[in-house]
């Protein structure tokens, strides 16, 4: 009975290494310019973006920046890492490391995530401009989702004054189920009002971030932002009740 035990333990560990393997082989793949997709072994990127593409560990296909679409490998441990520095609200840290580490993964499915950390980790430090300079190069790299820029992208639009595409953005943002971006939706919002000149109507939104949310986590970057931005805006209009939000915990 326990020689049969000891087999059945063998039978699944191999399985679920069988699985593990697998799952790694899925992540590892290059798309190329003809949308055909190869999985692979490995893949290894040059600084130019030419890539060695290891197919079944003996075959190992060349191809240029240009070719492809795509190229992905599994997470690597040091965006891993990026993402725990995030995670932590250690925004200088990310600042600081993130370059190099795109540097070596831009190539390989992972600038559009590096990238994005180091913009979110600007816009929670109030460097708006510095996020928009990181997008801009960010983009130039074969990515999965661009959509990980999407504050970025709302906030260039409400530069270019862009107000309707603004709005209609934001009305979907403030449905999500993330708290974190339905309160960044609603500050947006404040700021959008704020650039046709509407201020009473900023207050309100800034006010519903304060008011709806809680403090915690990454819902305090948002709702500090918000009470300083209701604050200055009620001092400038002599509003009489500005100690009242003031007073709010």
């Amino acid at each position: 009975m326990k020689h049969n035990k000891t087999k059945w333990m063998v039978a699944i560990a191999a399985l679920l290494l069988g699985a593990i393997i697998h799952a790694q082989r899925q992540d590892c793949y290059v798309i190329r310019a003809d949308n055909q997709r190869i999985r692979a072994r490995e893949i290894t990127a040059d600084a130019n973006g030419n890539l060695s593409v290891n197919v079944d560990g003996s075959l190992k296909m060349p191809l240029r920046w240009g070719s492809y679409r795509l190229a992905m490998i599994p997470k690597p441990k040091e965006v891993e890492e990026l993402e725990k520095l995030f995670d932590a609200d250690n925004f200088d840290e990310v600042i600081k490391t993130a370059p190099a580490i795109f540097d070596q993964y831009k190539y390989l499915g992972w600038a559009d995530t590096i990238a994005a950390l180091q913009c979110e980790s600007f816009l929670a430090l109030g460097k708006p401009g510095e996020a928009s300079a990181i997008f801009q190069n960010a983009r130039k790299f074969p990515a999965e989702n661009m959509q990980k820029f999407q504050r970025v992208l709302l906030l260039e639009m409400l530069a270019k004054k862009e107000f309707d595409r603004v709005e209609n953005e934001l009305k979907r943002m403030i449905l999500d189920k993330d708290d974190s971006k339905a309160a960044f939706a609603f500050n947006m919002k404040g700021q959008l009002y704020e650039a046709k000149g509407q201020k009473r109507e900023a207050i309100l939104e800034y006010l519903k971030t304060v008011i709806l949310f809680e403090g915690k986590g990454k819902l305090k970057r948002e709702r500090d932002v918000a009470k300083q931005k209701a604050v200055a805006l009620m001092k400038e209009l002599k509003d009489p009740r500005v100690a009242k939000i003031e007073a709010l915990k």
